[in-house]
Order: C-alpha cells, then sequence, then structure tokens
C-alpha cells in the first residue's frame, strides 16, 4: 500500500503546533478551507491563486519528514477509532468483515485519493501560515530536536482524537453545568 507523502505529516505537525485558527479569527481572505472544497480542482485552483513562493515553501516543509514512520505511528489509532466506530453501528460485524471494511478504508484514504489530500494539505498551509512561519518550521526541522518533536507530531495527534471523547462526554458536560449553577446564583436560569 503506498503512504501518503510527507505532506501528510505537515497538516498534522500544524495542527498539533497550534492548528487552524478559528473562523472568527481568519482573514476574510481565508473564509473557505480545503476541507469545505469537496473538488481536487477546487484545490489545484486555488494553489494557483496563492503565492508561488508560499507554495514552494510549503512543499518544500512537507517534503522533508519520513512520512512512512510517522504514519506507521499513528495509523493504528485511526484503524481503532474506525473500527470502534464500525462496531458500534453494526453489533453483529465479524471480525472478518471489519478487517476487510478497514483495508478498504485505508487503499482508499492513501493510495485513491493521497494525491488530493496531499495537495489540501498544501493548501491548508498556505492559507494558515505564511512563508517566514513556514521557513521557521523548516529550520526547526532541521535541527534534532526540532526534528524529534516533529516526527511525535502524527502520535500526538492521534492521540488528541482519543481525548475528544472525554471532552464530549465528561469536560464539556460538566464545564455546562457548572456556568449554569454559576448564572442561577445570580438569578438566570437558563436550560441547557
Amino acid at each position: 500500500m503506498r503512504v501518503l507523502s510527507p505532506i501528510l505529516a505537515a497538516v498534522v505537525v500544524l495542527a498539533c503546533l497550534g492548528g487552524a485558527p478559528s473562523r472568527a479569527q481568519e482573514p476574510a481572505s481565508q473564509a473557505a478551507s480545503p476541507a469545505q472544497d469537496s473538488s481536487a480542482a477546487q484545490v489545484e485552483a486555488k494553489l494557483k491563486e496563492a503565492d508561488p513562493a508560499t507554495v514552494a515553501v510549503a512543499e518544500t516543509f512537507a517534503k522533508s519528514f519520513n512520512l512512512g514512520g510517522m504514519i506507521s505511528k499513528s495509523v493504528p489509532f485511526l484503524v481503532q477509532d474506525v473500527d470502534r466506530k464500525l462496531r458500534a453501528k453494526n453489533p453483529d460485524l465479524t471480525d472478518e468483515q471489519s478487517e476487510a471494511f478497514v483495508a478498504a478504508f485505508l487503499k482508499s484514504l492513501m493510495d485513491d485519493n493521497g494525491r488530493t489530500v496531499e495537495r489540501a494539505i498544501v493548501l491548508a498551509m498556505v492559507e494558515i501560515m505564511n512563508k517566514d512561519e513556514l521557513e521557521a518550521l523548516i529550520r526547526l526541522q532541521s535541527t534534532p530536536a526540532g526534528a524529534s518533536a516533529l516526527r511525535k507530531m502524527p502520535l500526538l495527534s492521534a492521540r488528541m482524537a482519543q481525548v475528544m471523547p472525554l471532552m464530549e462526554t465528561y469536560v464539556v458536560p460538566r464545564a455546562m453545568e457548572s456556568a449554569q449553577a454559576q448564572l442561577r446564583k445570580n438569578g438566570v436560569d437558563l436550560k441547557i
């Protein structure tokens, strides 16, 4: 199975180094995101409109990774999550059926759609970061400590996905209840 190019690692790194700004923080010129563009042609068109020097630096940064090793660290978490979700919706699913689905999913993700993902990731980097910031990441990656930290970002990103259920089922509900109680003390009764 072909592994995605190093561009995927770059996006994971960007996400872990602070992620994309919220829509409220984005300049108007960055209103659309690659995630909203379902077409590879749309992604390519946006890349052609972007500053060529920034696109080149984003591509250089993305190519500087050993993605094969990085992906191998994060794929087990992705597979585990896909399998868990699949089994939750299909309780009678056999191990063989689950394995067949996961294999087909990974082939489609990495082999069939890899180039589209790579280009969308470059677009995300260009929309989120400027040339100087991307060059700084290249310099960081060129140091032993920086390279080590960046190699660990896909694993960190995969583990962050595991934190989300805790946020959704425990932290957010508790925070909502706490805020509700605080407002109730001030005479405001909100339904949540």
